[in-house]
Order: structure tokens, then sequence, then C-alpha cells
């Protein structure tokens, strides 16, 4: 039975350890986190920008953690390129897996549009924003002072809840893609072996999405 020795097998007389691997897959964690704060925006009566910020920041990191992960497993000497670009990345490896890259749709064209908002959000700038409205009667003038918002700077227009939605099913969707364009061992996630006098007891391992 798993978990107990066979009865040929002394202990006193043998030694043995355990090994143990694990692949960690950072974008998973990150498409996971993100996954949760969109959850949010749909569960609360309105749209937070918290949940919008931590959203859309953790399906950007998503992105260059899975450019980084298969990138080192399908491209040569992945290091040379370390340094590129996510969207660099991301061409190099459809063109090693015979996949296309097609930045007019999905997921491409969102996986994009994610990375510009992202970087507006890596490189903010200070802006002066101003709001200035047309001429108008004075009691038009007034409601319309009791009902505008504030001027939004680049970023806050950009986040927004379809954004942040359309950004985690992109980026959910690359990373399915590549995943099965590459070889599953590759990926394989874990596996836990009883080693006895070089030996291993159990002869399994298992592997798990």
């Amino acid at each position: 039975l798993h978990g107990q020795l066979s009865s040929n097998v002394r202990p006193h007389m043998s030694t043995a350890k355990v090994v143990q691997e694990r692949a960690f897959l950072p974008y998973r964690l990150y498409i996971d986190s993100a996954t949760h704060f969109v959850g949010e925006l749909d569960r609360k009566e309105y749209a937070s920008w918290y949940d919008l910020a931590a959203a859309v920041t953790l399906l950007a990191l998503s992105v260059e953690a899975i450019a980084n992960t298969i990138g080192e497993h399908v491209i040569d000497e992945f290091k040379d390129f370390e340094s590129s670009s996510p969207k660099a990345k991301i061409r190099l490896i459809c063109e090693k897996l015979g996949l296309q890259f097609d930045r007019a749709n999905a997921p491409f064209k969102d996986v994009l549009e994610l990375l510009r908002v992202r970087n507006q959000l890596a490189h903010p700038k200070f802006q002066r924003l101003r709001y200035e409205s047309k001429e108008m009667p004075l009691t038009a003038a007034q409601k319309h002072y009791q009902e505008v918002g504030e001027p939004l700077h680049e970023i806050e227009k950009a986040l927004t809840p379809e954004m942040a939605k359309k950004s985690l099913i992109a980026v959910a969707a690359l990373a399915v893609g590549f995943q099965n364009a590459i070889e599953p061992r590759l990926l394989a996630r874990s596996s836990k072996l009883l080693i006895i006098d070089g030996q291993d007891f159990y002869n399994t391992s298992s592997s798990r999405e």
C-alpha cells in the first residue's frame, strides 16, 4: 500500500530519503490573484479603484511571467532575450511554437492593450488636469457645477471593469494557448519520491494543473 513498506523491505537494513520537486509557475499565482479582484468588481455595488488597480497590475505581471516561463522552456539561450519587452518575447515564442501572432484579434489584441496600460502604470508622470465647460446660462452652469466630476488622468480612464475582465480572459487564453503548444512534461507540476537504497520505492510521480 502507498505509504507502507512492503514486507521484503527492512528499514533497519536500508537507507532512504524523500525527494520532492515542484514546478512553480509564477503566472498562475498572479492570474489567480487577479481573478479574485475581478470577482470583487461584480460582488460590490461599485467599482473600486483598488480592485481595478490590483487586478490590472497583477494581469500585467502575469503576461511577463508567462513570457519568461514559456520562453525559458522553448527558446534556446533565452537569457539573451531577458531584457526584451514582453511583446517581443511573445512574438518570439509564437514563432518558435508555430503560432500566429495576430495583434488585430484576441487574445493578442487585448494583451497588447494591457501592456500599454501597464507602461502607463509603471511610468506615471505628473499632470495638472483641467476641465472647462462651454458658456451656458447661469442656472445650467450652477446645475453642471453640482454634477460635474473630477477630471480624470489617462490611467484612471483606462482602468475600467470592462478592461479588467477583458484582460483576464485574454491573459488566461494566452497562458492556455502556450501551455497546449508545448510538451506537457515541461510544465509538470510536482513529483514525490521515496528513494530506498538508490531506488524509487513507489515508482510513481504525480502531476497536476
